[in-house]
Formats: C-alpha cells, sequence, structure tokens
C-alpha cells in the first residue's frame, strides 16, 4: 500500500517535512491549549487527569509559555533535519533523526492516551491522528525501504530519544522563565 507513495515521495523530502510537521502540530496546541485549560472543571476527576492538569502547569499552560517552547523544539528539529539532510547524501547516520521521531510517536500516542482519559478534545489530538502518525508511519517506511532503518538503529535511538526529551524540556523552562 505505501509503496504508491513512491512516485510522489521519496526520503529527502520526508526529511525535509519533519520542522513543517512539528510546526503544523504544535500550532495547533499553542491555540487551543488556554481554552482547553480554562475549561478543566468540565473535565473527569481521575488521578490521571489530575495529574495531566498538574503537569500542563508546571511545563507552561499558557500560549505564550508553550510558544517560547516550540521554537526551541523547533530550532532543534530544524537543525537535526539540516544535518540529516546534509549528511544523508554522505551515507551519514539517522540516529539524532529516528529518535526525534520516535518521540513524534510518543507524542502521539500521549495525545490519544489523554484524549481517551479526558473524555474530550485535548490539544494536539486531531494533527497527531491525522498529521503525526502518518507521517511517522510513511518515514518508518521509507527509512526502511531505503536501507537507513534496523533494528540496531532503533535500539539505539531510544536511549537517546529519552535525552532529547530532557533537552526539549529547555523549552518549558525558558517558557516558564521568558513569559509569566
Amino acid at each position: 500500500m505505501l509503496e504508491a507513495l513512491h512516485p510522489f515521495l521519496n526520503l529527502h523530502t520526508l526529511i525535509w517535512l519533519f520542522p513543517i510537521v512539528f510546526i503544523f502540530h504544535d500550532l495547533e496546541e499553542i491555540i487551543t491549549i488556554e481554552s482547553s485549560m480554562a475549561a478543566k472543571d468540565n473535565y473527569p476527576k481521575t488521578n490521571f487527569v489530575k495529574r495531566t492538569l498538574r503537569m500542563r502547569e508546571k511545563l507552561g499552560s499558557t500560549a505564550a509559555q508553550l510558544a517560547v517552547s516550540a521554537t526551541w523544539i523547533l530550532l532543534i528539529i530544524s537543525f537535526t533535519t539540516v544535518m540529516t539532510a546534509h549528511l544523508s547524501t554522505n551515507g551519514g547516520s539517522f540516529l539524532l533523526f529516528t529518535a526525534i521521531l520516535n518521540l513524534f510517536v510518543l507524542q502521539a500516542i500521549m495525545h490519544i492516551v489523554q484524549t481517551i482519559m479526558f473524555k474530550s478534545y485535548t490539544p494536539g489530538i486531531i494533527t497527531s491522528l491525522f498529521l503525526l502518525i502518518p507521517y511517522c508511519i510513511i518515514t518508518y517506511y521509507f527509512l526502511v525501504e531505503y536501507g537507513q532503518l534496523d533494528w540496531h538503529l532503533i535500539f539505539t535511538s531510544l536511549p537517546v530519544s529519552l535525552i532529547m526529551i530532557l533537552v526539549f524540556l529547555v523549552g518549558n523552562l525558558l517558557g516558564r522563565y521568558f513569559i509569566r
């Protein structure tokens, strides 16, 4: 089925789509975060929901704070994109690209779980379902198809993904520091 995409896409195009997909996803979150936080009294009173709302407030729950965080992450994703696009033509590694792609999948799964647990719309769910997940599936497929992704790279990328979570959290701290 995904073979049908070959005339329209290639791995190089998917690499360059990486920051664009991120921007569209984060714009949905930025646009809807404040109305979502304002509706927090309407959410179920489960421990999961309470912890998630507390975490949102600690990491930044305003559009401006989220925008600062998104800018930080976009810088890192853009750097990764440029380096991957450049190095991929010279036989370079896809380690950092794959590590961040793993986080895209984790992010999408988190949005799905939150939407189920909140029993309501959560910021980012629409682009997770219709943009992030399809992009990740197609990109993983092309990485395998082009011989750039194997089990060794997947397992090697997992600890890097964990480190990248910490790097991305710096953006949340910057948002809280600069926007109060």
